[in-house]
Formats: C-alpha cells, sequence, structure tokens
C-alpha cells in the first residue's frame, strides 16, 4: 500500500532536479533545438530521417520553452493533446507548415530579446533571432515561391554550410550569473508584434512576385522597404514630438482603462467621495457601482480584523474567486471569467484606491472628533483660568474680611463695594463663555468703559496704568482683552512674588493699531521658553504656558497678535497688537 506514494516522491527529486539542470544551462538547449532543426531542413522535408530529427527538436522546445513551467506534470488528458499535435504536425509536414513553425519559433525567441539588460545574453539572442530570420528567408521561403524566381545558389549554399558557425560562437559566449537566476519568460505583445510582421513580409513577398512579376530577391527588398517606410511612420505617430500627442498616449489610456465602465466607475467613486463622510456608507456604495462592472458578479468586504469591524457585501457570490487587501480593507471580488493578468492588476488597483479612500475617511472622522475634543479643551482652559481669577479675588476679599474690625471699616466697605459687581460680572461672563464661546470672544465694549474696570480689578496690586489716545468711539473685544489681561497680570504678579520689588507697567493705546501691553522690570525669560512661549504649552513653575498658549490662540482668531515686545533683564514686555490689513 505504501510503496506508489514512495515511488512518487522518490521521483519528485528527480524532476526538480532535472529542472534545475534545464534552467542552468537553457543557453545550449536552445541552441541543440537549433541545430536539430537546422539538420531537418538540410536533410529535407520528405526524409524520415528530418522527421525523426525534428521529434527531438520539439522535446527540446518543450524543455526550453518559456510559456508553461518546465516543472509542470502533464495530466494524461493533456498528454494526448500533446502527442497528437506532434504526430499531427509530423504526418502531414510541408514547406508552409515548416514556415510556420520557424515563425512561430522567431516571434518566441524575439519576445525573450528584451528582456535582457546584460550584453552577452542579448547577443546570445540576437545571434538566434538572426539565423532564424536567415533559415527563413533564404532556406524554407524560396521552395514555395516559382523557381524561376528563386534565389541563386550560392545563397542555399551559404545558408546550409556557412550559418551554422554561428552555432559556435553563441556556445562560446559567456553566461553571466544573473542569467541564471533569472525566470524565464518572454514578451508576449513584442513577439505577436514579431509574429506579424514576419507574416507581412511572406506575404508583401509573394504579392510583389505576383503583380509586379518581380524576382524574389527584388520581391524581398521591396517588401523590407515598405515595412521600414510603414514602421517609420507608425513610429512617429506613436510618438510625434510635434505638439500632439500622438497614438502611443491613446493605446496606453486603453490598455489602462480596459474600456469605459473603469472610467466610469473611477468618475463616480470621486464624486461620492465628496458627498459621503461615513466610512461604510461610502463603502456600501462604491462596491454597489464595483458591481456594474462588466466583469465583476458580486463580492463581499471586510474594514479590519475585529469581529465588530465594518463588513457588506454585494452582487451574486458567484463565478471565479480572487482576493485583495491593502491596508485593514479585505475584499473579495466574484467575477464571472478567470482574471487575465491585466484585470487582476486593475481590480488590484481599485481595490488600493479604495483603501485609500476608506483610511482618508477614517482619519477625517478621527480629526473631526479630536477638533471636538480640542476646542471643549480649549473652552475648558479659558473657562478654568477665569475661574481661577475669580478665585484669587474672593481669596483677597476673604483675607480682607478676616481683619479685626474690617466689618465696620470704611476701607473695606469700599473694597466690597468696588470688588463684588466686579466678580457677579466676570462670573456671568464665564457661564455665558460656556453657553456661547464665539458670542463671547466677538463681544465688544467700550475701551474707555473697560479701561476703567481693569484699573479697579487691580487697584490694590501696586500696578502702574499708562493710557494714550483712548476715545469714547473706540471699543475693543472684551473677552479677549479680559483674558490676555488677566492672564499677563497674573503671570507678572506670580513672577513678583519670586522677585520682590517687581515694576508692573499696563500701557494702553488706542491709536492706530490699538494695542494693549505689560511691562514688568524682572529677569529676562529664559531663551527656550521664549522661543517656545505664545506658540505651544510650556512648563514652568510660574505659570507660562497654557494659559498664553490659548489666549494667542484667541488673539489669532479675532484679528490680534500676542507676542513677546522685548525679553531683557530689567524690561519684560508682552504686547497685544491689532492685526492692520495691508
Amino acid at each position: 500500500m505504501d510503496a506508489p506514494p514512495r515511488s512518487v516522491s522518490q521521483r519528485l527529486p528527480r524532476t526538480l532536479a532535472v529542472v534545475a539542470l534545464v534552467a542552468r544551462y537553457r543557453r545550449f538547449v536552445l541552441l541543440a533545438m537549433l541545430v536539430l532543426l537546422h539538420l531537418a531542413i538540410m536533410q529535407g522535408i520528405p526524409s524520415a530521417i528530418a522527421r525523426t530529427l525534428l521529434v527531438g527538436h520539439f522535446g527540446l522546445f518543450l524543455l526550453w520553452q518559456p510559456i508553461v513551467r518546465a516543472e509542470r506534470r502533464l495530466r494524461p488528458v493533456e498528454l494526448a493533446i500533446l502527442a497528437g499535435a506532434v504526430a499531427g504536425f509530423l504526418l502531414f509536414l510541408n514547406a508552409w507548415l515548416l514556415i510556420a513553425w520557424a515563425m512561430v519559433l522567431t516571434a518566441i525567441v524575439g519576445g525573450k530579446v528584451f528582456f535582457f539588460g546584460s550584453r552577452w545574453s542579448r547577443l546570445f539572442y540576437l545571434l538566434a533571432l538572426g539565423y532564424l530570420l536567415v533559415v527563413l528567408l533564404v532556406l524554407l521561403l524560396p521552395p514555395v515561391v516559382p523557381l524561376a524566381a528563386a534565389l541563386p545558389g550560392g545563397f542555399d549554399l551559404i545558408a546550409r554550410y556557412i550559418l551554422p558557425l554561428v552555432f559556435p560562437l553563441m556556445a562560446l559566449l559567456p553566461v553571466e550569473e544573473i542569467e541564471r537566476e533569472e525566470v524565464e519568460v518572454i514578451d508576449l505583445f513584442s513577439s505577436i508584434i514579431l509574429f506579424l510582421l514576419l507574416a507581412v513580409l511572406i506575404l508583401g513577398c509573394l504579392a510583389f512576385m505576383l503583380v509586379r512579376q518581380a524576382g524574389y530577391v527584388e520581391a524581398l527588398l521591396l517588401t523590407l522597404l515598405s515595412l521600414a517606410g510603414l514602421l517609420l511612420l507608425l513610429g512617429w505617430t506613436w510618438n510625434p514630438r510635434a505638439g500632439f500627442s500622438g497614438m502611443g498616449v491613446l493605446f496606453t489610456r486603453h490598455v489602462l482603462s480596459v474600456g469605459l465602465p473603469f472610467e466610469q466607475w473611477l468618475h463616480h467613486l470621486a464624486e461620492h467621495s465628496m458627498r459621503e463622510d461615513d466610512p461604510a456608507r461610502f463603502l456600501d456604495d462604491a462596491f454597489a457601482g464595483m458591481a456594474r462592472l462588466p466583469w465583476v458578479a458580486g463580492g463581499h468586504w471586510r474594514a479590519g480584523e475585529r469581529a465588530d469591524d465594518r463588513s457588506g457585501r454585494f452582487g451574486e457570490l458567484a463565478g471565479e474567486k480572487s482576493a485583495f487587501q491593502h491596508g485593514p480593507l479585505q475584499v473579495v471580488l466574484y467575477t464571472r471569467q478567470k482574471l487575465s493578468p491585466g484585470l487582476a492588476w486593475h481590480l488590484d488597483l481599485l481595490a488600493r484606491l479604495l483603501g485609500e479612500f476608506y483610511l482618508a475617511k477614517v482619519h477625517a472622522a478621527q480629526l473631526q472628533r479630536l477638533s471636538y475634543v480640542q476646542a471643549v479643551h480649549e473652552t475648558g482652559a479659558r473657562v478654568t483660568h477665569d475661574v481661577k481669577n475669580l478665585l484669587q479675588s474672593l481669596n483677597a476679599l476673604c483675607f480682607a474680611a478676616e481683619r479685626p474690625g474690617s466689618e465696620v471699616s470704611p476701607e473695606f466697605q469700599l473694597l466690597l463695594r468696588r470688588q463684588l459687581p466686579v466678580i457677579a460680572k466676570r462670573l456671568q461672563q464665564t457661564l455665558d463663555k460656556l453657553r456661547r464661546p464665539d458670542e463671547q470672544s466677538a463681544a465688544r465694549q467700550n475701551a474707555v468703559d473697560w479701561w476703567g474696570e481693569l484699573k479697579r480689578r487691580f487697584a490694590s496690586e501696586d500696578i502702574g496704568f499708562a493710557d494714550i489716545g483712548l476715545s469714547d468711539e473706540l471699543e475693543v473685544p472684551a473677552g479677549l482683552f479680559d483674558t490676555v489681561a488677566e492672564n499677563l497680570l497674573q503671570n507678572a504678579l506670580a513672577k513678583r512674588a519670586a522677585e520682590p520689588g517687581l515694576r508692573i507697567v499696563v500701557a494702553f493705546s488706542g491709536e492706530q493699531p490699538v494695542e494693549l501691553s505689560v511691562t514688568d522690570s524682572g529677569r529676562a525669560i529664559a531663551p527656550e521658553t521664549a522661543r517656545r512661549l505664545l506658540r505651544s504649552p510650556v512648563e514652568s513653575a510660574r505659570g507660562f504656558g497654557i494659559g498664553l498658549y490659548q489666549a494667542a490662540r484667541q488673539a489669532e482668531s479675532a484679528g490680534y497678535r500676542l507676542e513677546l515686545a522685548n525679553n531683557e533683564d530689567g524690561e519684560v514686555c508682552l504686547r497685544l497688537r491689532e492685526v492692520r490689513e495691508r
């Protein structure tokens, strides 16, 4: 029972060894194949020796051919079809059949020339291609044309006995290591073009001989000149370099689009991506449009690897199955026919586009959520700062109230009358900022009134106030000026606590452009902190950082700029300045 499997397992390494040997010496396999073909042609078609040599020729061709992998095991049906094709070829062998086979072999060898970048490999296949062309035009084609118009005998002798000298030259060409590692492939498009050119050459030669009653050499030269002129014209129209695109661009556009349905689907995808923001609904609609392509029957998709991730299906799940995956998007498509390499490449490209669009939609949704969180955070930071200022004012009142006899003190009563309305107003503004932050940022107040409230609010803090050019017509954004002034003054007061004797001056200029500045006589801000100040949150024991950063962003949105105007020992100035349009 175990013998057959062992027999198969023993034959498999031998088969792979033969395949590796052929791959290593495929040049010499081609060379031996050409030698057998030449010997068969010299023996003549009716000869039994020629047919025997052709059997060996076909066997070597099966080992060398780059179309089907050499390690593939043929099924009995395939082996029978192959044996029948070879037997039929040998049974009905004639000059035209041998010419057709030589054309096929020439096209295959010509399709391999463009795949080699090394000089010796390309020269080897060019010599093989030249040999086959000479054999076709000198040894095979002349016998089928009228004898009166055939080639002179000298050409036939040269082709039979001198041309084979190319075989030793081909055998002596060096084999590079990179060539042995390359996969045996051909340029199918170039092979088809070369086969058609050979067919046109042969038929054109016969046509000139019949129409013009020309000799074979004359007809061959006329056909070659006509083909050269036609190819020159086609080459110029392919890439004219004269101000218009030419046939090359049109052909490339057709190959890349594979017809109008792809272009329509891409146009639909681009339009739908601008209308639909939800990633799952976008994929549903995109795949529904893909189901309308003539090659696609249906499919299903899944975005992500978790069980609760988004998924869907479209069309009919029947036919040839192809799977594509790009990033988190997994797509399985069912097509009515097996995909060609070109269509598979296009569908893979479409799946990649969908994956990129899906990731863009997911990232856009995440950015939207982060923007919402950022807006909440910024509003909370501003409100937190306002609450901190209110708490400091209340702490000052509580400290004044704890003094003995403060209840009947005229100074305490004046302080209460001055501070309590301000605290109530600031608390109301804080609540309004929570409800309508945009409106509070844009609300405007008379500059003289705002300046008076600021001086009353900090009247007990030993702060110098100076104003220039204030008028009753001038209005300022109250929310912005309150935020900036309180941030700057609270930071200056905290700096004074660390540096006793610090002088603080607040200046307000109503002349254009409007400016509000706070200057202290303390030490300069560290260079690293000054470089990041107002541009990003900064860690500092005295509080420089998040409050000023939020104030700077609020100033930008209101048309102002908060900047560090001066940073020297004895004069540190931060200024809020209106940005004038030029």
